[in-house]
């Protein structure tokens, strides 16, 4: 086994769902795994403060339960998108095939497919570390109940990464359970999912949970394609289009008890899932629209539901509510004293077999 020449940072952001930048230090080439799109600023702020030149953003599969950041990545810093070879998506630059290497430097990234989560999902080797998606996580391991999945793809898929050896360390996509990494070794030892043969796999895997919510308009922005960088705005621009309610709606998409506790004034409130339903009420609204939520992940996919319906005089307000409130923008409330908070009715499946969630915003 060689051993990686990678630097590696974990770029989380205190969420559940992990990202992480890759570089050779000695040409400064980088490459992010799984970028989530609320957190692209983020990203190219630390890409940008590094040094660092990011060649690929990878997504180890199409994302079902948040938005992936690599369209927006290449929109700002001219970075290609590496998929598997086996994904629908319309969006990558390159297609990847088994055992594929990606140069960064004097550094590489070994592509494993890796399906059972997904027909496309696969995981990515530096060397010492086995980046592995939604595939396998720290004790536990991905739903095989939706999109393709398949247990006993996800058996083979385990076995590869088996492979690779004992002492590699395993980073997965997400964490349910406060654990960052682990090694092979230590998930052969006592992950459930990892140990079990192929049939005792696939008995475990029969149950079938919620799905990720708000599914439909996830798959479609990462499928299809994200957003330009003309259809996302900040808070200072908002002025610019005049008064809300008559030269143009800021539709809120967030639950009732986030609206109340903290909004725009002038705001219209329509829950992301009642939209699809209320969408004769959407079309009266004076356009353009500006889509805003708390971090702007469900304005972003209420910009799906529009794109789907012909619509595309939205634009995205960037950061949501959070960045309304840190940039110093005032907000009304019912409530007393306006915030932005988290609402008690966001729920929603997760990706990983047996719970947790990587909640949107």
């Amino acid at each position: 086994m060689s051993v990686a020449t990678l630097e590696m940072k974990v770029l989380d952001f205190g969420r559940d769902c992990k990202t992480y930048l890759l570089w050779d230090a000695g040409s400064n080439e980088a490459a992010i795994i799984d970028p989530r799109f609320d957190h692209v600023p983020d990203y190219a702020a630390e890409v940008e403060s590094s040094g660092l030149k990011l060649k690929y953003a990878i997504d180890t599969h199409t994302h079902a339960d948040h938005l992936s950041g690599s369209d927006r990545l290449r929109n700002l810093t001219g970075c290609a998108i590496v998929m598997s070879e086996k994904t629908k998506s319309k969006v990558p630059d390159y297609k990847a095939g088994d055992g594929e290497k990606l140069k960064l430097g004097d550094g590489e990234l070994t592509l494993i497919l890796t399906p059972g989560h997904t027909p496309d999902s696969m995981s990515i080797f530096d060397g010492s570390r086995v980046y592995t998606g939604d595939t396998l996580f720290i004790g536990g391991a991905a739903r095989t109940d939706f999109m393709g999945g398949d247990a006993g793809q996800l058996y083979d898929s385990f076995r590869k990464l088996e492979a690779l050896g004992e002492d590699v360390e395993v980073w997965p996509g997400h964490d349910y359970n406060g654990k960052h990494s682990s090694t092979i070794a230590a998930e052969l030892e006592g992950n459930p999912h990892f140990k079990a043969d192929k049939a005792t796999l696939q008995s475990m895997h029969k149950i079938k949970g919620d799905l990720p919510a708000n599914m439909a308009e996830i798959l479609s922005f990462n499928s299809e394609a994200g957003l330009p960088e003309d259809k996302i705005i900040r808070p200072e621009d908002v002025a610019k289009y005049g008064t809300p309610g008559k030269d143009f709606t800021l539709l809120d998409s967030r639950f009732v008890d986030e609206f109340e506790a903290g909004r725009i004034e002038g705001a219209v409130l329509i829950p992301l899932p009642e939209l699809h339903d209320r969408w004769a009420e959407v079309e009266k609204l004076p356009h353009p629209i500006v889509s805003v939520c708390r971090s702007g992940v469900r304005a972003t996919m209420a910009m799906m539901t529009a794109r789907h319906a012909h619509d595309d005089n939205w634009v995205l307000l960037q950061g949501g509510m959070q960045a309304w409130k840190k940039a110093g923008k005032p907000m009304v409330s019912d409530t007393g004293q306006p915030d932005v908070i988290t609402s008690k009715f966001a729920t929603g499946g997760s990706c990983a077999a047996g719970g947790g969630t990587c909640s949107a915003g």
